[in-house]
């Protein structure tokens, strides 16, 4: 990767870490699945010129935005309504790396290196370092939402990679129709007070949702569809490490949040682990990409 490349990967990971601070915000004076719903109806502003049906492709892109856009993302807004703090969820979301792995082993029978198990137990490892913290065990049922959060971004992370014959911007158009009916229709079964809510909210919370919905989604996974269109994922996604960095450094500043010990160790190990997946998974592509060519 080029200098200037790497510079625009580390200011997505600044990006999505701050986003975590915005989320935070946004679920003070929202219920979580409401936010997600109002944030996904900005994003489709951006998206709207490229949402298009694709002939024979329905089934597949809208379960991969029904997957990405209410699940996943719905988990997120819901793990960070019940957390106190930013710092511990930021490292846990990190786990889709682990995941992804595990996946496809199980359902895409892929075989793993006892360097990669390695960096798979030290991950969630960390995790559970993590969930010892007592501030952090405080709001453990955010913690092992945003877990499920990460599985679900890794579940929709293979299913996206089976529609790389449909432009991503139409994938992100989809992705936001699905966050917004999805999202509003579970909204009015499992929430209220959404009138109120949208009345009293606050101006930090409407920032938090436009920075979600403009920074997160359209420069922050925008700005990564181009990387990895012109650099290997492998190549890409170790920058995107720094996330919980980010996500910590603005939940201090910002939020005046204390950091301890174990959440800096449980931190570390995490981090550790899904850089060992990260760079092993490396190394399986080149060699895949190798074999056949020493074979012709």
């Amino acid at each position: 990767m080029t200098r200037r490349d790497i510079a625009f990967a580390l200011l997505i990971s600044a990006v999505w870490g701050l986003n975590f601070v915005a989320v935070k915000f946004v679920v003070e004076d929202f219920p979580p699945l409401l936010s997600n719903a109002l944030r996904f109806s900005l994003v489709i502003l951006f998206f709207m010129p490229f949402i298009r049906i694709v002939p024979g492709r329905m089934v597949a892109i809208l379960t991969a935005a029904f997957t990405l856009g209410v699940l996943h993302f719905g988990a997120v807004f819901t793990g960070m309504s019940l957390a106190g703090g930013v710092g511990g969820v930021a490292i846990a979301s990190q786990l889709s790396v682990p995941f992804s792995t595990l996946l496809a082993v199980l359902f895409l029978h892929e075989s793993v290196g006892w360097k990669r198990i390695a960096g798979i137990a030290l991950s969630f490892t960390g995790v559970l370092v993590l969930s010892f913290d007592p501030i952090v065990f405080e709001y453990w049922q955010g913690l092992l939402i945003i877990m499920l959060a990460a599985l679900l971004y890794a579940i929709s992370t293979i299913l996206m990679r089976k529609l790389k014959d449909v432009r991503a911007a139409t994938l992100q158009g989809w992705v936001a129709v699905a966050g917004v009916i999805g999202s509003l229709l579970f909204s009015i079964v499992l929430e209220e007070g959404h009138v109120a809510a949208i009345s009293n909210a606050s101006g930090l919370a409407w920032a938090g949702i436009a920075y979600s919905a403009v920074g997160s989604s359209v420069l922050g996974h925008g700005g990564a569809n181009y990387l990895f269109r012109k650099y290997e994922v492998s190549t890409v996604s170790p920058y995107f490490l720094a996330v919980p960095f980010f996500a910590v450094l603005g939940a201090v500043v910002i939020l005046g949040e204390d950091v301890s010990f174990k959440m800096v160790a449980g931190g570390l190990l995490t981090v550790a682990g899904i850089l060992i997946v990260t760079l092993r998974n490396k190394a399986k592509a080149t060699q895949a990409a190798v074999l056949p060519e020493a074979k012709a």
